[in-house]
């Protein structure tokens, strides 16, 4: 196999790229899901702020895989980021219907636009920033 020009880094598609930053966005999804229950145990917390804390994390989640989908394919970075805000919003819907089987009160539609919306700005920001 040829060797790449920067480094050797191997180039993926542009369909496995955002897969594997999604698989990034949603370990930070979790780390940061792991804190606010910790946070949970210390203070008395309503539905609404577990809500605003969820809603919270999934943005977290997918702004950063945005960022690193933009920041790996060093182009199209709205496109990388719409893109791997669409895996990992499909990849919340069936982990959702698998455990909780409660879909219906998700409101799917609030959290794609969430997750599309801090994705496609990871994106962005992933795409502009400086090279290492």
């Amino acid at each position: 196999m040829r060797q790449r020009r920067f480094g050797g880094l191997r180039r993926y598609s542009n369909v496995t790229e955002p897969l594997m930053a999604a698989a990034a966005g949603l370990a930070v999804m979790l780390i940061v899901i792991g804190c606010f229950a910790f946070l949970i145990t210390k203070i008395d917390a309503k539905d609404m702020t577990l809500s605003v804390m969820s809603t919270a994390a999934l943005g977290i989640g997918a702004y950063c895989g945005g960022y690193i989908s933009a920041k790996r394919r060093r182009k199209n970075g709205l496109l990388m980021g719409v893109l791997c805000g669409v895996f990992i919003f499909l990849i919340i819907i069936i982990l959702s219907a698998a455990f909780s089987k409660t879909v219906e009160s998700f409101s799917p539609s609030a959290k794609l636009v969430v997750t599309l919306v801090c994705a496609a700005a990871g994106g962005v920001v992933g795409v502009n920033s400086k090279r290492n």
